[in-house]
């Protein structure tokens, strides 16, 4: 296993294309999307706002897993300001059960660990769930979230903004 750099976006893009249409129908071309995912990754390992591992197998990329570190807002009180996010955790079909997607997730939660982050999130796929339990994650009920997507019609979503408040 070794860290990912720009250079190693290409395959990559190929292993995320893979993983998300095993869970469903792409919406573009793999060529497509592999152009459009390849300059997105090698442009954010270049900044390091992204880090990559991959797995190999004879100098072949045959696993993945990203880590992004999200900063929060500063605060007064005792509260963490960071956490990681884990995304793209996958390792080739043929090569799975041979403990690669163990390696690649503690990889990824030991730099989280390593810089200072307390909690670690991610969105798991239905079959990886029992991977990610047996390494202490567990579902919390915490966060909220909102589909933008889903608002309609769309001018409601542009409603709100440049009004005045006043409190008085």
């Amino acid at each position: 296993m070794r860290r990912a750099g720009p250079g190693d976006a290409g395959a990559m893009a190929v292993m995320r294309y893979d993983f998300r249409t095993e869970l469903g129908e792409p919406v573009e071309t793999k060529p497509e999307f592999v152009e459009r995912a390849t300059a997105w990754l090698a442009h954010r390992l270049e900044l390091g706002s992204w880090t990559g591992w991959l797995a190999l197998d004879q100098e072949q990329p045959i696993g993945l897993v990203l880590a992004h570190l999200v900063e929060k807002v500063p605060n007064p009180v005792v509260e963490p300001e960071s956490l990681g996010y884990v995304s793209s955790l996958y390792v080739r079909p043929e090569c799975r059960s041979r403990g690669l997607g163990d390696a690649l997730l503690r990889t990824a939660v030991d730099f989280c660990r390593g810089h200072g982050v307390e909690s670690v999130v991610l969105w798991p796929s239905p079959r990886s769930v029992p991977l990610y339990e047996r390494h202490g994650f567990r579902h919390q009920g915490e966060v909220m979230e909102l589909h933008l997507a889903a608002l309609d019609p769309p001018e409601l979503r542009a409603q709100g903004g440049g009004r005045q408040w006043s409190c008085s």
